[in-house]
């Protein structure tokens, strides 16, 4: 029996709740693109290099929740874009909640690519010329 994508969406997530990588990596495709700027590797190939990183996320992260608060599919089923309020707790106690998309695509019931959107801006020098920017706009009047 087919699975449908909201429901191999949902059943992904909540493994993620769970930190289980086995039930998250069957529903991978082999060749999975992962990309995701938390991670000391932003875009991960593949199970092995998935498999490094959630074992390196989830030693980090106490708890994960994923609230829905949208959801949008493509007409064929095949992908969707994914809008959640995220609260994480890290391993030092330490709270953070955000909002987060994901784009996730599939293939033969397999996630071929996830990737993760935060709507928080760029950190460290980046962030700093970022704001001097922004800084000198609101000078000029722009």
């Amino acid at each position: 029996m087919k699975i449908q994508l909201p429901e191999l969406i949902n059943t992904f997530f909540d493994a993620v709740e769970a930190k289980n990588i086995n039930v998250i990596l069957s529903f991978c495709h082999n060749d999975i693109d992962f990309i995701d700027p938390h991670y000391p590797k932003v875009h991960m190939k593949g199970k092995e290099e998935l498999f490094k990183g959630l074992t390196w996320g989830f030693n980090s992260v106490k708890t994960f929740k994923f609230s829905l608060i949208n959801y949008f599919e493509n007409k064929e089923g095949t992908a969707a874009s994914i809008e959640y309020d995220t609260k994480i707790e890290l391993s030092n106690g330490k709270k953070i909640n955000f909002l987060q998309v994901f784009i996730i695509e599939v293939k033969n019931e397999k996630i071929t690519r996830l990737q993760a959107y935060e709507t928080y801006g760029p950190h460290g020098i980046l962030k700093i010329i970022l704001l001097i920017t922004r800084l000198f706009h609101k000078i000029m009047r722009y």
